[in-house]
């Protein structure tokens, strides 16, 4: 499975934040000032060494 970040930025004149959401939500191709798409490859985070699980266990066994 391939992985995508988008990042999209507007611009807008208007005379709030409010109202620049609006306009942007109404008609978000016309404001539209950059794109970029990134591929991204996954990495599951390695599993942690040890843990609670295993110091408890030690301990209790009296290891360290």
């Amino acid at each position: 499975m391939k992985y995508f970040k988008i990042t999209k930025s507007w611009a807008v004149k208007a005379e709030s934040e409010t109202e620049a959401i609006k306009l942007i939500a109404a008609e978000p191709e016309k404001y539209l000032d950059s794109q970029t798409i990134t591929r991204t490859e996954y990495v599951k985070p390695p599993q942690k060494a040890g843990g609670w699980k295993n110091g408890f266990k030690s301990q209790l066994l009296g290891q360290q």
